[in-house]
């Protein structure tokens, strides 16, 4: 009888250990997702850096993507990407509300700082799909026009 006694406490404590754990680890989730805030609301400068062979083949597999160069215009002159625009910093920031959210951009600049500026406020200002060439226009190693 008393082993009987013995072996269901063993098992209420088993059972109190196990529930205790549980309620542990359920106190544990609730805290670390207690925000009551948006996905796109907690992430800033959400951007991608690409290599040139990631960015070739975004641009062939989306017709519709918005290639952005984003240098000045001497430097565009001297030579950019098929089918991009140039967009300095001063110009994006003036015609904001005439860019569309939803559209997939790809910026590049000499280097990663200009394009980096760039893509961080876009980021900021709602815009998700953005996709930065890393290295700039010196590391595109396909047609220029």
């Amino acid at each position: 009888m008393l082993k009987v006694l013995i072996f269901k406490k063993r098992t209420l404590y088993v059972a109190l250990g196990i529930l205790l754990a549980v309620i542990i680890g359920i106190a544990i989730m609730v805290t670390m997702s207690g925000s009551d805030e948006t996905f796109s609301e907690t992430i800033k400068y959400a951007y991608k850096k690409i290599s040139p062979e990631q960015a070739k083949i975004l641009i062939e597999k989306n017709q519709d993507v918005v290639i952005l160069d984003v240098r000045n215009e001497k430097e565009y002159d001297q030579g950019h990407l098929p089918q991009a625009t140039l967009m300095t910093f001063r110009e994006l920031k003036k015609s904001l509300s005439d860019f569309d959210r939803e559209q997939i951009y790809m910026l590049y600049g000499e280097d990663d700082r200009d394009s980096a500026k760039v893509a961080q406020y876009l980021g900021n200002n709602g815009f998700a799909r953005i996709y930065m060439l890393t290295g700039g226009i010196e590391q595109w190693p396909y047609e220029i026009e």
